[in-house]
């Protein structure tokens, strides 16, 4: 039997996309993820096949279930992907014997200390060289000494025709566009969306392409204010999105959380940036286009014109 592996994942969507090559490398050297973190995750990975447990924020009850976990598999062994300091902790309190890069101070809770990449790396690679570190540490082969060009989420039947279902329902054409408007919080004081979101609709509609905005719950009305010329549905689940992201013509989007969703299943997508460097947390997809840096946003005819060479 393979050993298990308590894999605590990231807080954020799009880190945990970012998490799949250094899960798949766990399974691929003779390993068996389980999954902790937030709710949304489990949809998400259904298709990994692997167990997943929920994280709620409540320290005593996600204390309780990791310490039922760890006694279930005899102190077993963890993985960090977070670099926060009360992760460590209670992976420690719990008796799991966890490996991960010291940082925030967390250096006496981690049992394998692994030596942290370059600071310019991308995440992915950041979250790859964690456990292809631990791997070594654990006394076993890495499977692969990089990580794979594709980050491999897998999907399952609900999910594919959840996405279907949808398209007869709202009567989705064939031909349609993904469109992401909104990327919440700040980057170093900046917001994190593309404020011309909305110029894009005209040219795709042009092309034969339906533009639908489909947000999560908490930025419905965001979304409509900056891309009100688009088709609003109902939000989703991810898996769901994520099948829809997958038939899409393209998915549009700004360095935020769908655009790893659709960097997962390997969806046609233009990420927009201007204030995060895609260096670094670009989307991992042999079929993305990414316009903008960090210095700076795109112009409406930049963009405008990569769409159109796109999609003829």
């Amino acid at each position: 039997m393979k050993p298990i592996v308590i894999c605590r994942l990231p807080n954020h969507v799009g880190d945990c996309c970012m998490t799949l090559p250094a899960l798949r490398l766990l399974d691929a050297s003779g390993f068996t993820p389980y999954l902790v973190g937030k709710r949304f995750a489990e949809d998400l990975m259904l298709g990994m096949g692997w167990r997943f447990d929920p994280i709620e924020g409540h320290v005593t009850e996600d204390l309780s279930r990791l310490h039922y976990l760890s006694e279930q598999q005899h102190k077993p062994l963890g993985i960090l992907f977070p670099n926060s300091f009360g992760s460590a902790l209670q992976f420690k309190l719990a008796g799991i014997r966890s490996a991960g890069f010291a940082t925030d101070g967390r250096f006496l809770l981690l049992d394998q200390k692994i030596p942290e990449p370059a600071k310019n790396v991308h995440e992915v690679e950041r979250f790859f060289a964690v456990a292809k570190g631990a791997v070594k540490a654990w006394g076993a082969t890495p499977a692969w000494t990089e990580p794979p060009k594709e980050l491999g989420l897998q999907l399952i039947a609900r999910h594919t025709a959840g996405a279907k279902n949808l398209k007869e329902k709202f009567n989705i054409p064939e031909k349609f566009a993904l469109i992401a408007p909104i990327a919440r919080g700040v980057h170093h004081g900046k917001i994190k969306h593309w404020v011309h979101i909305n110029s894009v609709v005209k040219p795709l509609k042009d092309m034969g392409i339906e533009p639908i905005v489909m947000p999560s719950p908490d930025e419905v009305e965001e979304a409509k204010i900056a891309c009100p010329d688009a088709r609003h549905l109902p939000p989703t689940n991810l898996g769901t999105y994520a099948a829809l992201c997958k038939e899409a013509s393209v998915v549009i989007a700004n360095d935020s959380g769908v655009s790893h969703v659709a960097a997962a299943v390997g969806a046609k997508q233009i990420t927009l940036v201007g204030v995060t460097d895609p260096h670094r947390t670009g989307p991992w997809n042999p079929n993305a286009v990414v316009i903008g840096s960090e210095r700076g946003w795109p112009s409406e005819d930049e963009v405008i014109q990569k769409l159109q060479e796109m999609l003829r």
